[in-house]
């Protein structure tokens, strides 16, 4: 290994520099978007060899594989082979310090296999087990044990969190039974090895502990670190709080803001300059960000170059949006579509198949047309056109409820079915030992199913949504599971505005089928990347174009269903999630909304009028706009605050419709207000009455 002046000193700049060579003691590093972090983890590697330290006390961790290979690849560029020194991941550092100290390893389930299990336990508990539904239990699963919170001690009372306790209880038990582990338990498992008697081989074991992107450590992985550093040991922390989104897997900026205060003797370094972005796309994210109370403060900028104004652009709808990012494409500059959900993809995917244009996406985002509503309805469709169709017609039997259970009548259908030639829809009611009741349903079934038949398509996926009751089947679904039907609707409303686009029912299908062919054979190179916000972190882009900045979307609303308490952090951590996506940019930024969505009018998201953007004019630069106070900044629903509540107050539901004010209370702690009691035909609500105003939800009818 050679050492000598292996740090390039010329390379750095001052602040980069402090960083590196800071002697003593363990370093905060506060590192913007595009400030070379990972040279400033490498060249600290580097300069602590130089200093004598051995390779053995060294620990590097950071969060991702390719991180780890970078880091390793630069190393070997500047020092060559470095021997002793402990990089990798969280998980792979882990795995092996275990197995160092005797630790018997079971296999690992992979993501398949834990997928699978999951998606089996779903449908045996009789729960929604599509691709989303499933990603939903595995990340709450996730969270549960970052945060060190198991089945076993979990007190629930609400159904649905009683139905997840259930389902996290038989995982466990399940992976228990199979002697496997998933890459949770590699964490669980070294924490717990680590809360050993004190004198064990890994408590205190290193002296340096470098970690990146600290600002995504959960609780387990932080207390971890806490035990294998020697207590003279030192910390080296690179990360950016404003960058944390990732709650939802448990992790906390806290860890990173609060370092020097759980470290003492702990050294701040603000990264400053922005190598990667303009001054107007850097100020504009400054602008944004600098209305989060809870974080580091840090005042960046770039190089010097002042770049494009970001834009706005406004449509009428989500078709129009996609067709004007469609006509901003033609310019074949590299670009990066970003959404806060995948359901947003779908009219960009569809118009760029349309126009032959390629693109690359994650599977898991351009998975609309597999989302399980979306099969149903389309299944109904198929069933129409081809009333043999045996897979559509078991799927859709009881989607509502006919009441024919269990597959023996499979048998006897297509039996039915060969002797009379009549189809197999046609045959349902003359199955025999049905009920009155069971063949009453099914005549009506065969009634509905074939009178779509020749209808535009829109008319067809709305009489299986209002006739059919599709719609009220998913209402059904959520009351019994305890389920937000706002989101179990939200597939297919989105499916109703997909269809306008498309005459009959073969023509859409066959479009379908192109979709699904185009996300399996992507190019191995694309200028346009789709992608949601969550997945860009650590990316960046010539042109940025950030889409379906609503309201109800960012911030999202089930993001701020959490405890009042929380509820300035869930803003937060939303509003972290828009800078993400405003820092991939390099050289264009685009903001785009549009006046409805999914057929229904939506408001901008509250973030954008931090920016200083104009709701009006269409393609219009950005106004600098100064923040506004800490209050509004905390809590921008306050505007809403001087709006008289009397009871019998009449107020409009985005999801319930009509309702009428019974009573309402003043509310105190992070997120004050009012709590409004509404009711709604024979149902009472609760809601938080300045926030549901801020994001839409609630709003006051004209007089």
């Amino acid at each position: 290994m050679k050492t000598d002046d292996a740090v390039n000193r010329s390379g750095l700049n001052e602040r980069q520099l402090e960083a590196v060579s800071v002697e003593d003691g363990s370093v905060a590093v506060y590192a913007g978007p595009g400030s070379g972090k990972t040279t400033v983890l490498t060249n600290r590697i580097i300069w602590l060899l130089q200093r004598g330290e051995p390779a053995e006390n060294m620990l590097v961790v950071t969060f991702t594989r390719a991180a780890a290979r970078e880091m390793e690849e630069r190393l070997v560029q500047q020092l060559g082979p470095v021997r002793g020194l402990t990089i990798g991941t969280f998980h792979s550092v882990f795995l092996r310090l275990l197995r160092e100290v005797g630790v018997a390893i079971p296999r690992l389930l992979d993501d398949r296999e834990q997928t699978a299990m999951i998606r089996r336990l779903l449908t045996e508990m009789e729960q929604p087990d599509d691709e989303e539904a499933v990603a939903h239990q595995l990340s709450r699963i996730g969270f549960c044990k970052s945060n060190l919170i198991m089945p076993e001690r979990m007190k629930v009372k609400k159904e649905q969190n009683i139905a997840f306790r259930r389902l996290f209880l038989a995982y466990e038990d399940k992976k228990e039974q199979q002697r496997v582990w998933d890459y949770d338990d590699i964490l669980l498992r070294f924490y717990q090895q680590l809360q050993g008697s004190p004198g064990n081989f890994l408590r205190g074991r290193f002296s340096h502990i470098l970690v990146d992107e600290f600002q995504d450590i959960n609780r387990v992985q932080f207390e971890a670190v806490r035990l294998l550093l020697s207590e003279e040991g030192h910390l080296f922390a690179v990360g950016d709080d404003d960058q944390s989104i990732y709650g939802f897997r448990g992790s906390d900026p806290r860890y990173m803001i609060e370092l020097p205060d759980r470290f003492p003797a702990c050294r701040r370094v603000v990264l400053s300059t922005n190598y990667r972005s303009t001054e107007r796309i850097i100020k504009t994210g400054q602008q944004l960000i600098a209305h989060n109370r809870h974080r580091e403060p840090k005042r960046l900028h770039g190089t010097g170059i002042q770049g494009e104004a970001p834009r706005w652009l406004e449509a009428a709808d989500e078709e129009d949006e996609a067709r004007q990012i469609l006509n901003l494409l033609q310019d074949g500059r590299e670009t990066a579509i970003l959404y806060r959900t995948s359901t947003q993809a779908r009219a960009l995917i569809d118009g760029l198949v349309r126009e032959d244009i390629p693109f690359s996406v994650s599977p898991g985002d351009a998975g609309f047309y597999r989302r399980w509503q979306v099969i149903d309805v389309l299944s109904y469709l198929k069933l129409a056109e081809n009333p043999d169709d045996l897979d559509a017609l078991m799927r859709v039997i009881n989607r509502p409820k006919r009441y024919l259970y269990g597959e023996e009548w499979v048998d006897s259908l297509w039996q039915l079915s060969q002797r009379s030639g009549a189809s197999l829809l046609e045959s349902l009611p003359r199955l025999k030992e049905l009920k009155p009741y069971q063949k009453k349903y099914l005549q009506e079934m065969v009634r509905q199913v074939l009178s779509l038949r020749g209808l535009p398509l829109s008319q067809a996926v709305s009489r299986v949504r209002r006739e059919i009751g599709y719609d009220h089947f998913l209402s059904t679904m959520a009351k019994d599971l305890g389920q937000d039907f706002a989101a179990l609707l939200e597939p297919v409303e989105e499916l109703s505005v997909a269809a306008e686009s498309y005459t009959d029912a073969p023509d859409f299908l066959a479009h379908i089928q192109k979709v699904e062919q185009r996300i399996r054979q992507q190019p191995s190179t694309s200028q346009v990347h789709l992608m949601t916000l969550h997945k860009s972190k650590g990316l960046e882009f010539e042109r940025v174009i950030l889409i379906g900045l609503h309201g109800m979307v960012l911030p999202h609303h089930r993001s701020l269903q959490v405890p009042e308490k929380q509820k300035g952090w869930a803003w937060e951590e939303e509003r972290r999630l828009l800078y993400v996506g405003i820092t991939r940019a390099k050289e264009e930024l685009v903001f785009a909304v549009s006046r409805t969505r999914q057929g229904k009018r939506v408001g901008p998201s509250p973030f954008l009028k931090e920016l200083g953007l104009p709701v009006a004019a269409k393609s219009s630069p950005v106004r600098d706009e100064k923040p506004v106070s800490e209050q509004d900044a905390e809590q921008p629903q306050l505007r809403y605050g001087g709006e008289p509540i009397a009871e019998g107050d009449r107020l409009l539901h985005s999801r319930w419709g009509e309702g009428f004010v019974i009573g309402w209370e003043t509310l105190g702690g992070t997120a004050p207000g009012r709590k409004v009691t509404l009711r709604f035909g024979r149902e009472t609500r609760s809601l938080h009455y300045e926030l549901s105003r801020q994001l839409g939800i609630l709003d006051r009818p004209s007089t």
